[in-house]
């Protein structure tokens, strides 16, 4: 597996992680905190599309 291939792979798994963690703490939130989080979360998919994206160009 080449570095690049192992990067993004690591970046995808983090990214997703990280995304599982919000959706897990989504529910406890206030409506405030529902709106930032949601925010953050709309990002980390963005993050995950794009990370795809590259890695299917590694294909």
């Amino acid at each position: 597996m080449t570095a690049d291939l192992t990067k993004l792979l690591h970046d995808l798994k983090s990214k997703c992680a990280s995304l599982k963690s919000a959706a897990d703490l989504y529910k406890d939130c206030s409506a405030g905190e529902k709106k930032e989080m949601l925010a953050l979360m709309t990002a980390a998919a963005d993050e995950i599309a794009k990370t795809v994206q590259a890695l299917g160009k590694t294909a």
